[in-house]
């Protein structure tokens, strides 16, 4: 009986350490295990920040900076300070799949706020979705995002599709009747474009002509489009779907080869940089529909407006406030879910039913998305862009 019972114990000793390696193997349990140790041994959390910092393309990191503080010097989330750990993706996707694969390897990492590129935070929700990681995106509009219905991945800004529709909608309302369409060709520029045009469809507006441009296109490509469309065609405006700083540049050069019509784009051109390149355009026909909406009179993008000017000494921008609110919205529903696993974070973000931060007040839909609300209209007035709808 003796022996028996040591071979027993030996046994099962063996079945206990396979079980064990197996747990320690999967990604998921062993970043579960490792978050919440952190939590309660250490009384830390952390969050990886992705995006292209060496770039400064906008104040994200700004923003989260301001809410990280605001959170520890209130006492943290479950009594843990949160602490930010940035990546940079340097806005390409070859760096974008490295950064995520870094990110990934440190299992005492519980969520990443990022990408900026939407083409980046399509291809890293895939690798964060296998590792158990939770992705709440800022700034990348691609419906493929959502679409891909990963249960962890969240954004807390409109869609393409939305952004589309909101520029078509306004040229209908301003009597454009003849569109010309300028995109950037990659995931970004493509997926607004189409939704614009389809909208644009919808409301039995005319697209004479649709053109893509690359991103290391330059001056002379900009001239030549410039030149054929105002040769060739009669149009009522010009939307452009790209990203800061060559869409600023492509409207520089299209303003000084002959084109005065209207020209409309993207939440992208929503920024001070954008009058760097021109100061011509202080009284210019550009608009832009944007989440951002300086005068917006909520309390809570008040306080964040003020808390930011007074910290920095400049305004904030789309990408401070994004950012500021996925930090915001990411600990509230943290310290709502009791915990620092994916799973339980994302039941609690679904769960609220509002979430009232700068840009809100929004709410989660099943896809993570947040559900649709009207948009800025803005206008280039006084070197810088304001509201008009």
């Amino acid at each position: 009986m003796k022996k028996i019972s040591i071979m027993t114990a030996a046994v099962f000793a063996l079945l206990m350490l396979c079980v064990s390696c197996v747990k320690s193997d999967d990604p998921v349990l062993s970043r579960e295990a490792a978050v919440t140790k952190l939590l309660k041994k250490k009384h830390r959390i952390k969050i990886a920040v992705a995006g292209s910092w060496a770039q400064k393309r906008n104040l994200l990191m700004e923003g989260l900076e301001l809410a990280r503080d605001e959170i520890n010097e209130s006492g943290g989330v479950l009594g843990a300070q949160i602490e930010l750990v940035p990546y940079d993706d340097n806005y390409n996707l070859n760096s974008g799949g490295k950064a995520a694969y870094e990110i990934a390897s440190d299992n005492q990492i519980c969520a990443v706020i990022g990408h900026t590129a939407s083409a980046i935070s399509v291809s890293n929700s895939l690798i964060y979705h296998y590792y158990g990681l939770l992705m709440f995106s800022p700034l990348s509009t691609d419906c493929k995002l959502m679409e891909q219905g990963l249960p962890y991945v969240f954004r807390n800004i409109p869609n393409n599709h939305e952004l589309g529709e909101a520029a078509a909608e306004f040229c209908e309302k301003s009597s454009w009747k003849r569109m010309m369409i300028y995109y950037l060709n990659n995931t970004y520029g493509e997926n607004l474009a189409n939704a614009f045009e389809l909208k644009c469809s919808d409301n039995d507006i005319v697209v004479s002509e649709r053109e893509s441009y690359e991103s290391v296109d330059g001056v002379r490509d900009y001239i030549a489009i410039a030149r054929s469309w105002k040769q060739r065609y009669q149009f009522d405006a010009i939307f452009i779907a790209g990203t800061m700083p060559q869409v600023a540049e492509i409207v520089s050069i299209f303003r000084r080869n002959g084109i005065t019509e209207p020209i409309i784009g993207g939440d992208t051109l929503d920024m001070p940089s954008f009058f760097d390149i021109d100061e011509n355009w202080k009284e210019d026909a550009v608009y832009c529909v944007s989440n951002f909406d300086s005068e917006s009179q909520n309390k809570a993008f008040r306080r964040f407006s003020e808390a930011f000017r007074k910290r920095y000494g400049y305004a904030a921008d789309q990408g401070a406030l994004q950012g500021y609110d996925a930090l915001k919205v990411l600990a509230g529903a943290i310290a709502r879910a009791k915990s620092v696993k994916s799973s339980d974070i994302a039941r609690a973000l679904r769960e609220k039913s509002e979430w009232n931060e700068g840009a809100g007040p929004y709410r989660f839909n099943a896809t993570g998305d947040i559900e649709y609300r009207r948009l800025t209209i803005k206008k280039t007035t006084d070197g810088m862009f304001r509201r008009v709808d």
